[in-house]
């Protein structure tokens, strides 16, 4: 009876030296990071205060920036959801190669494969953007490519820790159902990279905004903000109700453990 006990304190104490250890590297990486010396300076609050100013009054009764805006904004769209559509079908193989491996080959082309996912998740889309370009040329192609690559990443891991943690649930369900939903869920992230994804020349509303930026042509730069907000957060939310009622109807379902198993 005395090991037990003797190892349950043993991983108490560990627990606690894990969050002492990381109070003190969030203190110390507070004090050496953040800086708000400079919120104190009057020159920048008015500069603050005057940009903050010019985006709250975006310019929308201007006829030819709200035709450029709508026209980047539908692209940008179109880029995610290429990018998220292209990257769910790639990613359903290797998930399903991977995720309930129960040989000795799907176990080792497991450890082969995350490694891989893990380095591909640590390169930000942007710098693939800068290596798409040079193989595709600027434009929207560039960006899909490279969110592409990310995304199909990012939805193995998804996929397979879904598909881990619900077992009971058939490849079939999950095939049809399930990554589908998880890819919608996913949508608005890849929307929002694409944005970014402009600023490098991958096409969409991140160009547009970059030069308007560039310009501190605010008012403008402002309608682009909006387009943004409105259509990454109308995806968001339509993303997020289809998949409440997947999971639903999953819960409706009776739990059939015989057939989640069988590959």
């Amino acid at each position: 009876m005395d090991k037990p006990k003797e190892s349950d304190k043993f991983k108490n104490w560990i627990v606690i030296l894990f969050w002492l250890g990381f109070l003190a590297f969030f203190v110390y990486s507070f004090q050496t990071i953040m800086d708000f010396k400079g919120i104190a300076h009057p020159r920048r609050q008015e500069a603050f205060i005057r940009i903050l100013t010019a985006l709250s009054k975006p310019n929308l009764f201007e006829g030819e920036t709200s035709r450029q805006v709508a026209a980047q904004t539908w692209e940008t769209i179109q880029v995610g959801f290429l990018a998220t559509v292209i990257s769910a079908f790639f990613a359903t193989p290797f998930t399903f190669l991977s995720a309930r491996p129960s040989s000795i080959w799907g176990r080792g082309f497991n450890i082969l494969l995350q490694p891989i996912l893990s380095m591909v998740r640590a390169v930000h889309p942007l710098i693939i953007t800068s290596l798409a370009i040079v193989l595709v040329g600027i434009g929207p192609t560039a960006g899909v490519l490279a969110l592409t690559l990310f995304s199909t990443a990012v939805l193995i891991r998804n996929f397979s820790e879904y598909a881990q943690q619900h077992t009971s649930l058939s490849w079939n369900i999950l095939f049809k159902v399930h990554f589908p939903g998880l890819a919608l869920k996913y949508l608005p992230v890849n929307i929002l990279i694409a944005t970014i994804l402009g600023f490098m020349g991958g096409g969409g509303i991140g160009f547009l905004l970059q030069q308007h930026i560039s310009l501190l042509n605010y008012p403008d730069a402002s309608i682009a903000i909006v387009a943004c907000i409105i259509a990454i957060g109308s995806i968001d939310l339509l993303g997020r109700t289809v998949w409440r009622k997947i999971q639903k109807h999953s819960e409706s379902l009776p739990s059939n453990p015989e057939t989640a198993n069988l590959y």
